[in-house]
């Protein structure tokens, strides 16, 4: 039995005025951030809270630009020392929950220093290495399950006294459409430390949309902005102030007003150096001239204003709510869950049939048969909710096994499993992939499949397995943290539940050939008053092409076409290069969840994630001095090294400390400056400087020193197999420990495919799983784990395997 701490949820009724203490996982070395300020705030060095009496912020500029629901939030603070002693401060930021970070960047004195997307064993090492040195770097990275980190946090040193240290960041996020509406809201109120403040203030927000825009309206009232229309399709505000306390987010709404469903296309083409991954000719320098579309769709069958969306009565509705107990959902994620629940039990109406299941290492029902949605049942199934308690872990196996027996046994063909919960499950089985193809298999048996509609709770949600559930049950999923005003959220995804969706959407063309790479590239599903899209390239420009969404609602055909040109050279929408990596690195991830990961496609995601600042589960973005992030290992003879430079920089000189000079040459397709040497094998293993001599535009010259490590001692392993005897088709895991700079650990069967094994957080082991293949005769075999270092040193282990004849 895991340890259980039972507390009843009727003592945590909704909306507390106590603040809990919440911690998130920053990194996935192991580095525990307290969240802290959600718009960003600066704590002393030696203080564990903000003094505005020691370091103040002064200027405060943010840039929202919102196109086709896609926004860019470009974020400028300048903290001042008001003190007579240099000071070092910790820099922390929160990101929305749906946002990604897209750039970076501390200004030291005149002189920028941007953060930049590693591989992720590499940023790992630096990240290490330099807390070692006392220097506390950004990293912002996703873990394979837990969906990413929404913290970002980096030591600012030093900040003068009497003087100010400039901070730029930049995230991505996208915009979703319910009900004709869409809302958009900037993390200012503090979470933890109380309200700040700021000497000067500018919001500047710039919204287009290729549907008319109507009814903006602003949701907070502590920065009144000064909107001003531009036309039908462009809203501009702006709001100026002094002296301004950070007591509430920005938050903001608008109207997109269509009176049938309608669609909009726009298009991005300017010749860019070729994608780093295109490994076939690595001098190839012709540019990579092929564009980016979008094509979108606002569905509005039944033809209403957005102003009657919320008016009209929703369809009799039948669904299972389900509730997750478990210890993880305490604190504010229970005052958010509870809140959820309670607002969906009210809504209910008579013509309603609902149940409630509680569950965490058990799965508990309300009751036995579906309720009707009566004020008496709702208000006796809240008080089911309270009486619970939080207790143990989360088994969704049982708990998705109970929830679908229950909304099966629901009345009407459309029917709708309600999950709340952050999504970790920890008992049983925690693979979110398997268990979102276990819960499919299931839910295509016994009668019409019920809908999953997924809600996460928290800064830590699970968005890798929840968005995969929803998307198995052609469902809906939508995440908020702890501290959102969670309103318009929860009404947008509750008006969905039991509203018969457009299915099978899927876009054509009338130029096929010269299309590719459309994403999403399988079926999607789409509500009335919401908004679908596809992104993809081009190969040709073209005067006038024409795209097509088509799908069906309630077995009736809905098609909407979209006509434009396909530019031959237009970078106004800068913003679908990056939708379209975005899009395709998600289709990546997803493949190689089923068929297992693969070096080409991993070398892809890898590329994309760099070339656009995209945090994946292969790679980090890490902020600190580009000096600090060059240390390079390499074995005695290895013959390259590589250096990135500012822009500015013509020419790049390396000085050895064994007496050889050598310049480097320019590599444009990659923008890094290379040279080969010659590491003399009689250098001992150890850490070495070299002085790079580095000449601008302007002739003047600069020094700097670049770290490498001689390492010519291959990784040590211990492997592990379990079981040790398995039948053919069965899966093996495999357990391997590892030295620190290990960069990439392969497990393969005799002759077979190999399946990577990757360092695993919570376990504090790297693991793999193999599968045997189906007609694999039996005998005794043995399993090859392979592991290469920083330095191209590689080690191997074998370890026997007893196979049987499968079942």
């Amino acid at each position: 039995m895991p340890q259980q701490v039972c507390r009843s949820l009727l003592a945590r009724p909704c909306g507390w005025a106590r603040r809990a203490l919440f911690v998130l996982c920053l990194v996935v070395v192991g580095l525990l951030q307290p969240a802290a300020a959600q718009s960003g705030v600066v704590i002393p060095g030696d203080e564990a809270a903000p003094d505005p009496t020691r370091i103040a912020l002064d200027d405060m500029r943010v840039d929202i630009r919102i196109d086709q629901q896609f926004a860019r939030v470009r974020i400028v603070q300048i903290y001042a020392n008001r003190t007579n002693q240099p000071l070092e401060g910790k820099y922390i930021f929160r990101l929305p929950t749906s946002g990604a970070i897209a750039d970076f960047a501390v200004w030291d004195g005149d002189v920028r220093i941007p953060g930049v997307m590693l591989e992720l064993p590499r940023a790992q090492e630096i990240y290490g290495e330099l807390k070692r040195r006392a220097i506390d770097p950004g990293l912002v990275t996703q873990e394979d399950e837990a969906g990413g980190a929404t913290a970002f946090t980096v030591r600012l040193v030093p900040i003068p006294a009497f003087g100010t240290k400039r901070v730029e960041l930049e995230y991505v996020e996208a915009v979703p459409v319910a009900g004709l509406r869409s809302f958009f809201s900037l993390p200012f109120k503090p979470s933890q430390y109380g309200a700040q403040s700021v000497g000067s203030l500018t919001i500047r927000v710039d919204l287009t949309s290729g549907f008319p825009l109507v009814a903006f309206k602003q949701r907070d009232t502590a920065y009144p902005l000064q909107v001003t229309p531009m036309g039908v399709n462009r809203v501009t505000a702006e709001y100026q102030g002094a002296g301004v306390a950070l007591t509430q987010d920005l938050a903001f709404d608008y109207g997109l007003d269509v009176s049938r469903t309608s669609a909009s296309l726009i298009a991005y083409r300017s010749p860019e150096p070729l994608l780093a991954y295109d490994l076939r000719d690595p001098n190839r320098t012709k540019p990579d001239a092929d564009g980016y579309f979008e094509v979108s769709a606002l569905l509005n069958e039944r033809g209403l204003p957005a102003s009657d969306f919320e008016r009209t009565p929703a369809p009799a509705r039948s669904v299972a709510l389900m509730l997750d107990t478990s210890l993880s959902m305490s604190f504010e994620k229970l005052d958010r869950a509870y809140e959820a629940c309670s607002m969906f039990l009210r809504s209910l109406r008579p013509d309603d049939r609902f149940n409630v299941v509680l569950f965490n290492d058990d799965a508990q029902a309300f009751a036995e048969a579906p309720q009707a949605g009566t004020p008496d049942n709702t208000a006796r199934a809240l008080e089911f909710i309270r009486r619970g308690y939080l207790s143990g872990g989360t088994d969704f196996a049982k708990a998705l096994q109970r929830g679908l027996a229950l909304a099966k046994a629901l009345p009407g063909e459309e029917r709708a499993l309600v999950l709340i919960t952050d999504g970790n499950p920890t008992l049983t089985t925690t693979r979110g992939g398997k268990l979102a193809r276990d819960f499919a298999e299931a839910n295509a048996k016994g009668g019409p499949p019920v809908r999953v509609f997924a809600f996460g709770v928290g800064a830590d949600a699970n968005r890798d397995f929840l968005n995969e559930l929803a998307r198995v049950s052609r469902g809906v999923s939508e995440f908020g943290r702890e501290t959102d005003d969670l309103t318009f959220r929860l009404d947008a995804f509750f008006a969905k539940v039991g509203q018969r969706p457009v299915e099978g959407l899927k876009l054509s063309v009338n130029d096929a050939d010269n299309i590719y790479a459309v994403y999403p590239n399988e079926e999607a599903t789409g509500y009335d008053g919401a908004r679908v899209s596809f992104v993809g390239r081009y190969r040709r420009p073209t005067a006038q092409a024409a795209f097509t969404i088509s799908g069906a609602r309630a077995g009736q055909p809905v098609t909407v076409t979209a006509t434009g040109a396909l530019p031959e050279n237009d970078a106004t929408r800068g913003h679908l290069p990056r939708l379209w990596a975005q899009e395709r690195i998600g289709f990546l991830l997803r493949r190689m969840a089923l068929d297992g990961e693969d070096d080409a496609l991993i070398a892809e995601v890898i590329a994309l994630s760099k070339k656009y600042n995209i945090v994946t589960p292969y790679t980090a973005f890490l902020a600190a001095p580009r000096a600090l992030l060059r240390p390079r290992v390499i074995k005695p003879g290895d013959p390259v090294l590589r250096v990135r430079a500012d822009a500015s920089i013509r020419s790049v000189v390396a000085v050895f400390p064994f007496g050889l000079t050598k310049p480097l040459t320019y590599l444009a397709a990659e923008d890094v400056w290379e040279t080969r040497f010659l590491a003399p094998k009689t250098m001992q293993d150890g850490r070495y400087r070299c002085r790079l001599i580095l000449a601008d535009e302007q002739g003047n010259v600069f020094q700097e020193e670049k770290g490498f490590t001689i390492d010519s001692r291959p990784p040590q392993l211990q492997v592990t197999a379990t079981p040790t005897a398995a039948r053919a088709g069965e899966s093996v895991e495999v357990l391997v420990a590892a030295d620190a700079d290990t960069r990439r650990i392969a497990v393969r069967l005799a002759g077979g495919p190999p399946a990577l094994v990757k360092w695993d957080a919570q376990r504090k082991t790297n693991v793999g799983v193999l599968r045997l293949p189906p007609g694999l005769p039996a005998g005794r075999y043995v399993l090859l784990v392979t592991a290469e270092d920083f330095a191209h040193n590689v080690s191997s282990r074998e370890v026997p395997l007893d196979v049987a004849s499968g079942p």
